[in-house]
């Protein structure tokens, strides 16, 4: 006679199951459905502008879905443009007075130099002789790898940006066909035998995208503020447009304020500007922990999550999914607790 599974060893078996199928589904399947993805939500966007237009002036609802789309395409396309071309002409300044941040560090870097060379009883030079004989051969290495990595890594670029462009396209094009099939694309939805595994899915994927943007707007307008201020006091003239720049980076999971505070404070110290790096680092230091507090406590409690079971769930994701995981992380602790009370109340009757 076969022996039953007890309950404990029903939900373990449960949890597991429900664990390993959203990893595969988060690992493997959700990158191929990005596009598509990206795709409904922009007709969910535009769904309702096109539906009004539609009934008020009478043309099918697709052609108002492609101008809608072709709008908002512009939109971004126009905001790319313009942040590119701001970002270009800073680095344009920057270059011209690179050769004075050049004469500040060589300056300090000959007086290293001769205090080195006087603490060790050298001659006046050696030091200087010795970096100058290294860097060369420093200069020499790097200029034969930046070559070789450019001709590897080519090729790799072009992929990207033609794979790109066909999510572009593919966006665009699927958003219009979507809000055509939006009544369509709901009956199927409400009807389907998985209509309760749908709507569990999209209720923690509504639920993390709304924390998820609030939460990053919010530190984005504050790390805004703390920069343009800190900036301002400090007397630079970019002050607001630094801050709002560092503010958008520091959106980015890769970059943060870190990719801009860090080298900056390294060249303040180089120069000899040892206050005005102080001053730089405070503001660093602000912004990082703004973000380290604000951010697990802020998205758990938009997602129900506790601090501690976001930060684990943020962890876990970033081990598993790399940066991604910030936001698969927790999406997909949100998405495991939902379906097991969904199968756990289905087990018992509920």
């Amino acid at each position: 006679m076969k022996a039953k599974l007890t309950e404990k060893q029903k939900s373990a078996l449960l949890i597991a199951g429900i664990t390993a199928a959203v990893y595969v589904s988060l690992k493997y399947i959700l990158p191929l459905l990005i596009p598509f993805l990206l795709a409904y939500w922009v007709a969910l966007l535009v769904h309702p502008a096109s539906k009004w237009l539609h009934k008020r002036l009478r043309l099918r609802e697709g052609i108002w879905a492609s101008l809608l789309v072709t709008l908002l395409s512009a939109v971004l396309l126009l905001s790319v443009y313009y942040l590119g071309k701001l970002f270009l002409e800073q680095l344009a300044l920057a270059v011209k007075r690179f050769p004075v941040y050049i004469r500040y560090f060589c300056r300090w870097l000959d007086d290293m130099c001769c205090r080195c060379d006087d603490s060790f009883g050298l001659s006046r030079g050696t030091s200087m002789e010795f970096l100058y004989t290294q860097s060369q051969k420093v200069m020499d290495s790097a200029g034969n790898q930046t070559g070789a990595f450019v001709m590897d890594h080519s090729m790799g670029l072009l992929k990207i940006l033609v794979r790109g462009g066909a999510v572009f396209a593919i966006v665009s094009i699927g958003s219009v066909l979507m809000v055509t099939s939006m009544d369509r694309i709901r009956r199927y939805r409400n009807t389907s035998v998985f209509r309760q595994e749908i709507a569990a899915v999209a209720g923690c994927l509504s639920r993390i995208g709304r924390a998820f943007f609030r939460t990053q707007l919010l530190i984005m307008t504050l790390t805004c503020l703390i920069c343009s201020l800190g900036l301002s006091l400090m007397g630079n003239p970019y002050a607001v447009l630094l801050g709002v720049l560092i503010g958008l980076l520091d959106m980015l999971p890769v970059f943060g304020t870190g990719t801009v505070f860090v080298p900056w404070v390294i060249i303040s110290v180089l120069t000899g500007r040892l206050f005005y790096a102080t001053e730089l680092l405070v503001i660093y230091v602000l912004c990082y922990f703004l973000r380290e507090i604000l951010e697990a406590r802020m998205m758990g409690g938009h997602m129900g999550i506790g601090p501690l079971e976001m930060l684990i769930s943020m962890y876990l994701g970033l081990t598993l999914f790399g940066v991604a995981g910030f936001i698969l992380g927790p999406f997909g602790f949100l998405v495991i607790r939902e379906l097991v009370d969904l199968y756990t109340d289905a087990g018992n009757g509920v």
